[in-house]
C-alpha cells in the first residue's frame, strides 16, 4: 500500500462521513465491520479487504445520488 493510495482512501472515507452525514458506526453497520476498524481506515492504519471496497464504492455511489 503506498503512501498516495493510503491518502485516496483516507479522503475517502472523510467524504462518505461528510458528504453522506455518515457516522464511523453508520460505515461500520454497512460493511460489516467494527466501529475500530472504520477508524483504523480513516486514520490510514489499515485497508479493507476488496469484498469491503466494494461495498464502500456502493456506498459512496448512493452518498453520491441522494446528495445530487
Amino acid at each position: 500500500m503506498t503512501e498516495a493510495s493510503t491518502h485516496f482512501f483516507v479522503q475517502f472515507i472523510a467524504r462518505l462521513q461528510k458528504d453522506g452525514g455518515l457516522k464511523e458506526t453508520d460505515i461500520a453497520n454497512f460493511t460489516g465491520v467494527s466501529r475500530a476498524t472504520v477508524s483504523r481506515w480513516g486514520t490510514g492504519r489499515k485497508w479493507p479487504r476488496p469484498k469491503t471496497q466494494l461495498i464502500l464504492s456502493d456506498l459512496a455511489y448512493v452518498v453520491m445520488l441522494l446528495g445530487e
